[in-house]
């Protein structure tokens, strides 16, 4: 899978605005036929998994396996996570594929959706985001690929991480005629709790943002006709 960032961006003037408001929205970010590569290899994954938070640890249950279990059992975990949401803890519910981890493990080799990680530690895209954060001493980056449905949250926190050094998270959206009503909007709050600003995952469009910021995904809308499918993940130093 060939995959080639948009040659009409300037990434130093992008990263102008990325350091004035911390965050940044940019249309357009591949080329059409990298970003449809990329949305059919999504569209054909297998390797899905529940993610979720359970007593500050996450977890990732293979779809499945979830789906083997007895409806009463799964009605058990989704309250389960919900409770724990409307709590106050920080929680989370989606399905996702972490393609980075997967390599650093060895499983899946030659899976389609490894060529992202690649592109996104080979010099294309890490000077690009050199340029675009301001930050030269960039040294790699990971990434997950993730798909929220119906019910589907990300609740709020900052991205702060103990023992790593997140300079900024990343969200390539490639879900199409995503609806304003649909929810799953990358929302950012201030000190008050309000939201100062939110992104629609609009299709081919990435959304980077400096670490550390109060930041969520809302809800997916019952109603929603379509998942919210991404490829995500963090630059480090």
């Amino acid at each position: 899978m060939q995959i080639e960032i948009n040659d009409g961006l300037d990434a130093a003037e992008l990263g102008q605005t990325l350091v004035a408001n911390r965050r940044l929205q940019i249309e357009n970010i591949l080329t059409p036929a990298s970003a449809e590569a990329i949305l059919a290899e999504i569209a054909a994954n297998q390797n899905w998994f529940l993610a979720y938070n359970e007593k500050g640890q996450g977890v990732e249950a293979a779809l499945a396996e979830v789906q083997r279990l007895p409806p009463q059992q799964q009605q058990a975990l989704f309250a389960q996570i919900n409770r724990s949401a409307g709590s106050g803890n920080f929680q989370y519910c989606f399905m996702q594929y972490a393609i980075s981890s997967a390599i650093k493990r060895g499983e899946n080799p030659g899976h389609p959706l490894h060529a992202f990680h690649e592109f996104c530690n080979g010099p294309v895209w890490l000077d690009f985001m050199k340029t675009l954060t301001g930050t030269a001493g960039l040294t790699h980056a990971d990434v997950f690929c993730t798909s929220y449905s119906s019910g589907h949250f990300l609740t709020e926190h900052d991205d702060i991480h103990e023992s790593r050094h997140r300079v900024a998270a990343y969200v390539l959206n490639l879900s199409k005629d995503w609806k304003t009503d649909w929810g799953g909007h990358l929302a950012f709050f201030d000190e008050r709790g309000d939201v100062e600003q939110a992104f629609l995952p609009r299709f081919n469009t990435l959304n980077v943002f400096l670490v550390p910021q109060a930041h969520a995904v809302q809800q997916v809308s019952t109603f929603a006709m379509g998942r919210r499918l991404s490829l995500t993940g963090w630059v480090y130093l």
